[in-house]
């Protein structure tokens, strides 16, 4: 390589080295002015009204009711089951399912034949002990007869006849006689008995309803062998009148201090939809009904009287029921979202799980329950808040405004404002959406 050559490799070196350090300083710059400008923007306080879409409700006058709901079977208020007292083959069946009865009408009737022969044959046997009394009577007249007549002789005679012995016998017949008479009267007495029970099997035979009302079961067909040895079997299951049915159900034991008996209820069944039938309650049992002791759940039967005038119930029916424990009316309500509401700047990143502030530009950030609510018990608003107080946050301006307000009852949806100086119309901010720019 001559001079000329070396020298111009030399100078094209020198420029690859001075174009190098340049981009390097540019590329440190460009760096630092990034780190500058980031650094000051994530240290500018937020803005918490910007970018921020507010939900709303209106503060409005309106009737609140607080119920209890629980589930239960509907029944007929009065059941009556008809049984046998006897055994033996079913002669008659006079009934069928949903036939209209009257008390005393018959429903069915056993084979008589063996109980009528044993009202016959008792019926003789009382016949034979009356006819033993009238004999018994007739010996005692004559052993009597026999005693006067040697207690006569005995004084005629100056004691001398008949002899000690014949007077103690004769004495002796008497009383013999007495008792012979007695047992015959006992022994008609009891041949009564027998004959009367015999009669009232025979009447037991057919049964009858000791009740005015409907047949909902029938368990028995003729020449049907019935057994009542142990335990007098159902045949028929009677129920009063299906006008006034009764729901039963259960109640948790943290909702029974509300229920009182005469509170009003509506009914709903699935057969019927939407339709609500007006139910009373009737009676708050204090048996709990705990009968699983693997249960930690502790309930309290409860009985509702419901309207069936038109018999759109059926027994047996799967029943929903609401309960007003508490009502009130045309009062200052919120809805009970506004009660769980905080903006954006009053909550930390600690408290909203999942939000990101150094999240760039386009991020949703939803706020969650205040601090101060969770600590008066409104992390799960199923409690009560009655006689609470909160803060919730007026829409005033387009900005965010708290103003405390003391609550009443609610129905869980809108809460009563017992003590405020809100206004009905007040916009009320329930909820918000952040887009943070």
């Amino acid at each position: 390589m001559n001079n000329s050559e070396q020298k111009k490799a030399a100078d094209l070196g020198l420029i690859q080295e001075k174009t190098s350090g340049k981009l390097r300083w540019i590329i440190i710059a460009v760096v630092l002015l990034i780190i500058v400008v980031g650094g000051w923007l994530l240290l500018q306080p937020e803005d918490p009204a910007a970018g921020q879409i507010y939900k709303t409700d209106t503060v409005t006058r309106t009737s609140l009711a607080v119920t209890v709901t629980a589930t239960g079977t509907v029944e007929p208020k009065d059941e009556v089951e008809v049984s046998s007292e006897l055994s033996g083959i079913m002669d008659e069946v006079y009934v069928d399912y949903n036939d209209q009865i009257k008390k005393g009408q018959a429903l069915a009737k056993l084979d008589t034949t063996t109980l009528e022969a044993t009202v016959f044959e008792r019926a003789s046997s009382l016949k034979s002990a009356k006819a033993n009394v009238t004999q018994s009577e007739a010996d005692l007249e004559e052993a009597q007869l026999d005693y006067q007549h040697y207690q006569t002789v005995y004084k005629l005679s100056g004691g001398k006849h008949p002899s000690q012995q014949t007077m103690d016998s004769a004495r002796i017949a008497v009383t013999k006689a007495k008792a012979s008479l007695e047992v015959a009267k006992a022994n008609v007495d009891m041949a009564q008995a027998d004959l009367d029970t015999a009669r009232t099997d025979l009447v037991k035979a057919t049964l009858v309803s000791p009740i005015d009302g409907i047949v909902l079961s029938k368990d028995v067909e003729p020449g049907q062998t019935i057994a009542s040895n142990y335990s007098a079997p159902t045949l028929f299951l009677l129920a009063r009148d299906l006008k006034s049915m009764e729901l039963h159900v259960d109640i948790d034991e943290a909702d029974i201090a509300q229920i009182k008996q005469g509170q009003k209820a509506t009914v709903t069944v699935d057969a019927w939809g939407g339709r609500q039938f007006d139910a009373e309650i009737a009676q708050i049992r204090l048996a709990s009904t705990d009968d699983d002791s693997t249960s930690t759940v502790v309930s309290y039967e409860t009985i509702l009287d419901v309207d069936n005038e038109d018999l759109a119930l059926l027994p047996g029916m799967t029943a929903v029921t609401d309960i007003k424990v508490k009502s009130a009316e045309n009062v200052l309500t919120v809805s009970s979202a506004a009660l769980r509401y905080t903006p954006a700047s009053e909550t930390t990143a600690e408290e909203q799980p999942g939000a990101d502030k150094k999240s760039g530009g386009g991020m949703l950030f939803f706020p969650g329950p205040r601090r101060d609510n969770r600590k008066k018990g409104m992390g799960d608003f199923s409690g009560s808040v009655e006689n609470k107080e909160f803060t919730i946050w007026v829409l005033r301006n387009n900005q965010p405004q708290p103003v405390t307000i003391k609550t009443g009852m609610t129905d869980g949806l809108r809460s009563e404002i017992a003590e405020s100086d809100l206004q009905e119309g007040d916009e009320i901010i329930v909820d918000a959406v952040q887009v943070q720019k």
